[in-house]
């Protein structure tokens, strides 16, 4: 064997060089333009996407905010908190206490301690509402991802129920809003831990009660997730910290009435709530309700709670979170359109969580469903688009529901009052609602013909007229103010103020029209 024989053989089994090309004839990848690469970092930047959905809910809340006037609402809460300023005009005919707390007017007062104004209210309600949707992300991200909270937080901008509400002076906006922080932070606690977040949870709804204190019913939503969640390790403590920083920040609301000694004031308007007949049908929210929340979310969030994947603390706290105010004012003989509200966000969240999670049973690739489901949630949140634009710029009905929209034709009837009548003129209208109106726009005294005698059966505010037939022949009410809206909920009311009219002689002095049709008509009768 040759000497040299091991080497040549090593040599022939060393690699060879690569084949190598001529690089003149490769051509290098294309740098993306500048459009794509600010679309790119568009789709992964969050601020900008959520201050967008904040922009969106802050203008379909703001826009043409003040077309119409008040509704009688309105009018109270915020004549309550004009007298709370001091404010001259509205001290004589708005008490300070009544059926709620006193958080939101107390509020709102500096912005009524002069004149007449009613479009700062409103935009400080519009906030709120803004607010809500801000919190309504945060919830989403902290429950599951950012995706999420982004989806829920605009289905929750352009959701019609929601933007009806935060459009007027309402304790519902706030109180909501303050909801849904306490979700966040209850969602926090699940996850991080810390006693700080709980009380924290329990204290903004405490502040959400202090609003209005239907809210409390919140607190079965989180009790019933406290006992109820595996991820709780002590259930009947945690329920402890979360019940005491409730009643502890929420005592300021009743401390308010006992050291003002107004405390039997609070006491009548909890034995006329308790009393108070059932106003709509039993299927009121399922026809009502529903539709304004947006049928194709709350089917949605119905999906979301029975897919096995979200059968999870997250699915479990939200379900808790929006059954307790529909199971609760369902069974409440009372019904009122702003009730379900507290539910509205959860159920969003839901409907976001389903809309992201949702399959296709294998039938699309990957990223066939995800264009799937990118399309179906758009399809939805233009659905409630268009709600919204009905809600903002049609004309609210004349003869609807107390609380669903401004007055039309309430604001120009108080100020013909203001600038036409003798001073002191008392009036007679067909119910409190229009009654309210008159007195927060013209500072006239006014009351409802429709107001019980009975004081279990009535508003304590509100002061029966015990025989409407010798108060006119005696001269206390020489103007009747009849109306549609309050015409269409008590037809016998206004057959009764028809034959005052008739029998006293009653000619029309003012007449306001909506959409070519009256709907307040000032009579002048002569006794």
């Amino acid at each position: 064997m040759s000497l040299f024989g091991p080497i040549a053989s090593a040599e022939r089994k060393l690699p060879e060089a690569p084949l190598t090309r001529d690089l003149r004839l490769v051509r290098e990848p294309e740098a993306p333009s500048r459009l794509v690469r600010l679309w790119s970092r568009l789709r992964e930047g969050a601020a900008w996407q959520i201050a967008g959905v904040l922009g969106i809910a802050g203008l379909v809340r703001l826009v043409d905010l003040g077309r119409f006037g008040y509704n009688g609402d309105e009018a109270v809460y915020a004549g309550q908190a004009a007298s709370l300023a001091g404010n001259p005009l509205f001290v004589n005919q708005f008490p300070i206490f009544r059926a709620h707390p006193l958080l939101v007017p107390v509020l709102m007062s500096p912005l009524y301690a002069r004149g007449t104004p009613d479009l700062r209210g409103r935009v400080v309600m519009a906030l709120f509402g803004v607010a809500l949707v801000a919190g309504c992300y945060l919830a989403g991200r902290e429950l599951y991802n950012h995706r999420s909270g982004r989806l829920a937080a605009l289905l929750m901008a352009v959701m019609p129920y929601e933007v009806t509400i935060s459009r007027q002076v309402l304790l519902d906006g706030p109180a909501v809003a303050f909801t849904v922080f306490s979700l966040w932070m209850l969602a926090r606690w699940v996850r991080r831990g810390g006693t700080l977040w709980l009380a924290s949870s329990a204290a903004l709804l405490a502040l959400a009660v202090l609003s209005k204190e239907t809210m409390v019913v919140m607190a079965g939503g989180a009790g019933a997730f406290l006992l109820a969640s595996r991820r709780v390790d002590h259930p009947l403590k945690s329920i402890a910290v979360f019940g005491v920083t409730l009643a502890l920040v929420s005592a300021g609301g009743v401390a308010a009435l006992v050291l003002s000694s107004h405390a039997a004031t609070g006491g009548d308007y909890i034995a006329w709530q308790l009393t108070r007949s059932s106003n709509h049908a039993l299927a009121f929210y399922l026809t009502t309700v529903t539709p304004a929340m947006g049928l194709l979310v709350v089917g949605c969030a119905a999906g979301a709670l029975v897919q096995r994947r979200n059968g999870n603390w997250q699915g479990l706290l939200l379900g808790s979170w929006a059954l307790a105010p529909i199971i609760f004012f369902q069974l409440y003989p009372l019904k009122g359109f702003s009730y379900l509200l507290p539910a509205a966000p959860p159920i969003a969240l839901l409907a976001a969580r389903f809309l992201r999670t949702v399959r296709w049973g294998g039938r699309l690739s990957e990223e066939g469903a995800r264009i799937a489901r990118t399309a179906l949630s758009a399809a939805i949140a233009a659905s409630l688009a268009i709600g919204v634009w009905a809600t903002v710029f049609s004309s609210p009905a004349s003869a609807g529901m107390a609380g669903t929209g401004g007055l039309p034709g309430g604001r120009e009837a108080g100020k013909w009052v203001a600038a036409n009548l003798v001073r002191g003129t008392e009036l007679m209208t067909l119910g409190p609602t229009m009654a309210n109106v008159i007195e927060f726009y013209s500072h006239y005294p006014a009351q409802g013909l429709s107001v019980s005698t009975d004081p279990l059966h009535r508003n304590p505010a509100y002061t029966p007229i015990s025989n409407p037939d010798l108060a006119v022949r005696d001269g206390q009410f020489s103007y009747l103010v009849w109306d549609a809206y309050s015409a269409a909920r008590s037809p016998s009311t206004s057959a009764r103020m028809s034959k005052l009219l008739s029998r006293y002689h009653a000619h029309p002095v003012y007449t306001g029209r909506q959409g070519g049709r009256s709907v307040i008509v000032i009579y002048e009768v002569h006794p």
